[in-house]
């Protein structure tokens, strides 16, 4: 029998080949040539604008994941740093989306966070995280009707689009249900997250109970990530901008919606190579954007993440030498 930790490595590393060629296909069937042309315009000082802004855009959502963590009031900045390594294991590192929010609940326990408080409040910013996106999302869907009307030559895109959401919509409440159940559901997860943390399953639960005891900061939680998906527009406008190729805001954010959401659906493909390429060329167009354009954007979203991804990773790196985690 197959050791489930090595099928799934082999499985992430087939996804991740196969998104490789799916992605070098797309971009050789626009024109290497053109792509780079149309990246080239962005120059050394609007990349560094970029990954300024991209900075800036993790201070609301560590600060969300920091609402929902108990009486951790002074660790707001560990949050913050706990958050950027999530997402730098995302787009970096050859995992799925679960191997980031292992990632950044080990970053803030090293960081002094007990164990049951990184790992319960993670589920729950997780899941108000995506509700916030599917909020997002259904902006992108009544955008990308308004923009093509209801009756078009793109019927079946928009019907697998509102059936995808649909489909997500009842995942995440039957998620939530679940986790108000207790004990079961959230010990059958850490075993998945982390299998050492299993003897933490119920003080993990009693985090998650407290956190959905106050709605207030449920809200509020809901509230950051809603202006992080679309800040994250606001970073993708900014390289279109700089690129020579500027779009309306609201027709950037139709397009960064639709393309997390496509992403989602792919979540077993690492970084989501070779999916997002193909979702901006079919975007792209949509919205009045080249496709040569959108692959260019693509492409410097990714030097972005890699700009910003490996020295936070070194970073956890370096935390994790000089602090090895007990009991984790």
């Amino acid at each position: 029998m197959i050791d489930p930790k090595v099928r799934a490595r082999t499985t992430a590393i087939a996804a991740a080949v196969i998104g490789l060629f799916v992605a070098t296909a797309v971009i050789g069937y626009f024109n290497f040539g053109a792509v780079l042309a149309a990246i080239r315009p962005i120059g050394v000082s609007g990349f560094l604008a970029v990954v300024a802004a991209q900075l800036v855009l993790f201070v609301p959502l560590g600060l969300a994941w920091w609402l929902v963590a108990l009486d951790e009031a002074e660790r707001g900045p560990l949050f913050i740093w706990g958050r950027l390594t999530r997402e730098a294991a995302s787009d970096v590192l050859p995992f799925s989306q679960l191997g980031g929010l292992v990632i950044s609940a080990r970053a803030v326990v090293l960081g002094g966070v007990t164990t049951p408080v990184a790992f319960g409040s993670c589920v729950v910013d997780i899941t108000v995280e995506v509700v916030a996106q599917l909020v997002y999302t259904l902006v992108g869907v009544w955008l990308l009707v308004h923009r093509l009307g209801v009756a078009s030559g793109h019927d079946r895109l928009l019907l697998s689009l509102l059936g995808g959401l649909a489909i997500a919509a009842a995942l995440v409440g039957g998620f939530i249900v679940m986790q108000r159940r207790g004990l079961d559901v959230i010990e059958r997860l850490v075993h998945r997250m982390v299998p050492t943390a299993a003897h933490h399953a119920t003080a993990v639960t009693k985090v998650v109970e407290a956190a959905y005891g106050r709605p207030l900061r449920l809200w509020a939680c809901l509230g950051l990530h809603l202006v992080g998906w679309f800040g994250g527009a606001i970073g993708a406008w900014l390289i279109l901008y700089f690129i020579g190729h500027p779009l309306p805001f609201l027709s950037v954010v139709a397009i960064e919606s639709l393309l997390f959401a496509i992403r989602n659906a792919a979540f077993v493909v690492p970084s989501g190579i070779g999916v997002q390429e193909g979702a901006y060329a079919l975007l792209g167009p949509i919205f009045g954007l080249p496709p040569e354009a959108a692959l260019a954007l693509s492409l410097l979203k990714r030097a972005r993440d890699v700009v910003v991804g490996v020295p936070v990773l070194l970073s956890w790196q370096v935390a994790e030498s000089r602090r090895p985690l007990r009991g984790v």
